[in-house]
């Protein structure tokens, strides 16, 4: 039996057909890539953001500026004075992934080897400098995928944003109020974030509104449903079986330089929650803090969040603790960090009290832990020393290990989103696995980035009573923005 046939790694046949799918796609974006190389970043130009509507290239008056072939787009001017202007942007996105045992295999399919390609189109209307309107669509296939993909994945055609926004100046800064389906991420994204991996990132409907002061400073308040995509064209809506609201404040700390802080309070209510204790209606609170910044070659990410709230008829208690710490050798060759990234997620010891323990991630960033998206950040300790080398400039790679463990026995393993992985609750032991990870990412121009990772993950023992097996992960992916 051929090797392609016995299915061991890699299946070229299968890679082969991939590439007849995918692969103009990637030529397209490296050729654009190559068109667009030759511009120069100018002094006070504006700068790409992954949140799009957070651009703002009303710079582009002043014809100096305008030294990128995409600069037509980006400021379009309406009027005279050029107060009223449109900006036209978007991404396209070519991704290949093969996977082997997803989730130390108690995921499906066991073997999947498929290409993600996803395209972006926004318009961003200012009339003047306080009122604008900002449309985003998004496109998203994958080709070669094993079964029926999950809307997240192919979606055809539908609005990812679709929002009204007006400034009102104030004598210490501004008030933002914006209302309609928006993107939201908040702070490092732990809990709050736009989900970028697969193809249709995430979304919410409903109003904000905040309080931009000088600095780093800002306020904001919100009350939302997530949009739950669907496949099709324009058919994707709000899941009426989540809300979610809170506020969230951003500063600096006066009397420690490099040092800034968040405090935030997060709601959400959702039906027929499911964990390892049952099945019931949600209803939580969230409470945190993180202190973050940079001086001299450290910088540090440190969160900290209480839960409370009820499921069904039993209290939420439930916190967890995270840290992102380095130290960067700006002088040695390849300038290295050192990274030391570390969570403490809290569990439910007992299933059948009248107390639930498990930690609820709410919205995080997905994947994870990696790219591999192994494990949902609830009922889990976690390590994982890194190491980062910048070989070139805009090109970096990085190394990390991060071995797993429950928190609390008696729960379950949990599988992103938040799902209790069958088999996995109880038993003795409490190490899930580990996972060891590279990952290559050149920032080739402004507009093209190419990327690519691998994981290898084996489970410990509890999970292998419960099925579980040893796995690996491959993707490799080229970006176009403009």
């Amino acid at each position: 039996m051929s090797a392609t046939r016995s299915g061991s790694w890699p299946a070229f046949r299968r890679g082969r057909h991939l590439w007849r799918l995918a692969g103009p796609a990637l030529l397209a974006l490296l050729g654009l890539g190559a068109a667009a190389a030759s511009a120069q970043t100018s002094p006070g130009r504006p700068s790409y953001e992954s949140l799009r509507f957070n651009e703002d290239w009303s710079a582009l008056r002043d014809p100096a500026l305008r030294t990128d072939p995409f600069d037509p787009l980006k400021w379009i001017p309406l009027n005279g004075a050029g107060s009223a202007y449109l900006t036209l942007g978007g991404e396209l996105r070519a991704r290949y992934e093969a996977a082997r045992a997803p989730v130390f295999g108690l995921g499906a399919p066991r073997r999947n080897d498929y290409a993600l390609l996803r395209s972006f189109l926004f318009a961003d209307l200012h009339l003047g400098p306080d009122v604008r309107a900002f449309l985003e669509l998004a496109s998203g296939f994958a080709p070669g995928w094993a079964g029926t993909p999950p809307p997240t994945q192919k979606d055809e055609l539908d609005i990812l944003q679709a929002f009204g926004e007006l400034t009102l100046p104030t004598a210490h800064g501004a008030v933002m109020l914006r209302g309609g389906r928006q993107e939201i991420s908040l702070g490092s994204s732990r809990l709050v974030s736009v989900r970028d991996s697969p193809n249709i990132r995430r979304a919410f409907d409903g109003v904000r509104a905040a309080w931009i002061g000088a600095g780093d400073t800002r306020i904001d308040a919100f009350l939302l449903r997530p949009v739950a995509p669907r496949s099709g064209t324009f058919n994707d809506g709000r899941d009426p079986a989540q809300l979610f609201w809170g506020v969230y404040a951003t500063a600096a700390v006066p009397a420690v330089p490099g040092l800034k802080a968040d405090l935030y309070y997060l709601g959400l209510e959702r039906d027929e929650a499911r964990f390892a204790q049952g099945v019931a209606n949600e209803r939580r609170h969230t409470l945190g803090a993180r202190l973050f910044g940079k001086r001299g070659g450290f910088d540090w990410n440190v969160e900290a969040a209480y839960q409370f709230g009820s499921f069904g008829t039993a209290a939420i208690r439930a916190w967890t603790v995270s840290a992102n710490l380095g130290y960067s050798f700006a002088d040695l060759p390849f300038s290295p960090r050192l990274g030391l990234n570390a969570d403490a997620i809290s569990g439910d010891r007992n299933l059948r009290d009248n107390r639930l323990g498990t930690f609820n991630p709410l919205f995080p960033k997905l994947p994870y832990f990696s790219e591999a998206n192994l494990a949902a950040p609830a009922n889990l300790l976690d390590i994982q020393p890194n190491l980062t080398l910048s070989l070139w400039p805009k090109l970096s790679l990085t190394l990390g290990w991060n071995p797993l463990w429950k928190q609390a026995e008696a729960d379950a393993f949990y599988a992103p989103p938040l799902s209790p992985v069958r088999g996995s609750a109880g038993g003795t032991g409490r190490f899930i696995g580990q996972q060891t990870s590279l990952a290559l990412s050149w920032s080739a121009t402004e507009h093209l980035t190419l990327g690519g990772t691998y994981v290898h993950y084996t489970p410990g023992e509890r999970l292998k009573q419960a099925g579980a097996g040893s796995g690996a992960f491959l993707a490799g992916w080229a970006q176009f923005i403009f």
